[in-house]
């Protein structure tokens, strides 16, 4: 893995370090709740692309798809509704921002750790050459998406899932929820 990736990781990392006992303690029945309760960070530490980078426009480089990596915050407002901020490495090695907000279902009761999530919001870093890569989005890398998720929701705490880059590809993302 590139240099980049763990430099982006490790102020995530420290703030799990330092706000896990707070929220062990949260969880216990006496104690108070974590100021972290709520919150979601993830890691997606790989993207698989459905095609090799190619040249779609005269005034695109051709080079090859960089190490994509993301780190995420989220914040669960209800049941169903949260609300997150994505910093990442895109498939052109800029980097990017998503500002979004989103939904979560459980469609099946008979696989209640199934869920899945749409998010929609503002992304900026697809900035030229490679702005026209995504939809709706400007040559100064300003535009506006939707991103459907895929997940198993393995224990109160921790889920997998996996995004859908449109006709790009599959982000697997890791998630921490502080309860």
């Amino acid at each position: 893995m590139r240099h980049g990736f763990w430099k982006a990781a490790l102020p995530l990392a420290i703030i799990a370090s330092v706000a896990a006992p707070a929220a062990a303690q949260g969880n216990k029945a006496e104690g108070p709740a974590s100021a972290l309760s709520g919150w979601t960070f993830s890691v997606a530490p790989y993207t698989y692309h459905f095609n090799r980078a190619k040249k779609e426009n005269d005034f695109e480089p051709d080079v090859p798809h960089s190490y994509v990596w993301l780190l995420t915050a989220e914040k669960r407002l209800s049941e169903r509704n949260f609300a997150g901020f994505a910093w990442f490495s895109n498939s052109f090695g800029q980097p990017t921002q998503y500002l979004y907000y989103g939904w979560r279902f459980e469609p099946l009761s008979s696989a209640p750790k199934l869920f899945l999530k749409v998010t929609a919001g503002v992304i900026h870093g697809y900035k030229e050459p490679f702005h026209k890569k995504i939809p709706f989005n400007s040559r100064s890398g300003w535009g506006v998406t939707a991103i459907p998720a895929v997940g198993w929701q393995f224990t109160p705490e921790m889920a997998a899932q996996v995004n859908v880059l449109g006709t790009a590809g599959l982000m697997f993302q890791f998630n921490y929820t502080f309860k």
